[in-house]
């Protein structure tokens, strides 16, 4: 689905990039990490952006809604948000999900160790958590022998934006248990880490880009 024109604001170049929009078409390897400059609501092509996001507020504060390729739940990328997108090929027979998921959430894990921040751990299917808290989602699509996955990082963004514009979803991991976006996702600030955005930008590109190099060498 896609959002109702009406209720939203025409995407900047940025906004469509952080969600990937592009990369459907693009030939692999393509590794994108950056922080995000502005607010941007995004969501999967396979959810109701009525039913999972507040679209009348998204109009009231001119915040783009995107579809981004892959799937999952919605996001709020934003300033202190770092977003990442990685394209690669895959061979005949690697078409689950879980093994993808373990990979790059586990490289992203260890990026951020890097950084100081630790006891990562991946909870749910795609999320990364410090304890029972969400501080980076991760989404996925698996088509003709390609790969796309994207990953957020909350660094030391507003958390008061996800109640803002999204919902609570209609698809939630059970160790959520029901708690609204405020108890259920901190940023890395948040949860005590003194990292910055440009330091886990790093990181996290030298970390994705050495795995999709060593994947080309397999």
């Amino acid at each position: 689905m896609t959002p109702d024109p009406h209720l939203t604001v025409p995407p900047t170049a940025q906004a469509l990039a952080l969600a990937g929009v592009d990369l459907l078409s693009a030939a692999p390897p393509v590794i994108r990490v950056g922080e995000a400059r502005e607010i941007v609501v995004v969501l999967s092509r396979s959810r109701d952006p009525g039913r999972e996001v507040f679209l009348e507020r998204c109009a009231e504060d001119s915040v783009p809604v995107v579809v981004r390729p892959s799937g999952g739940g919605a996001v709020v990328l934003a300033p202190g948000v770092v977003a990442a997108s990685v394209l690669l090929t895959v061979r005949i027979g690697e078409q689950f999900p879980e093994p993808h998921f373990r990979w790059l959430c586990g490289a992203t894990a260890e990026a951020l160790s890097g950084c100081g921040v630790h006891s990562v751990s991946l909870r749910g299917v795609s999320d990364l958590c410090v304890s029972d808290r969400k501080i980076a989602g991760s989404s996925l699509r698996l088509w003709k022998e390609r790969l796309l996955f994207q990953i957020a990082v909350l660094v030391e963004t507003d958390i008061a934006l996800l109640e803002r514009y999204l919902r609570h979803p209609s698809r939630e991991p059970d160790y959520r248990r029901g708690r609204s976006h405020r108890d259920f996702v901190t940023s890395l600030r948040g949860a005590g880490f003194s990292v910055t955005v440009a330091e886990v930008v790093g990181a996290l590109r030298e970390r994705l880009e050495r795995e999709a190099a060593r994947r080309r060498d397999t």
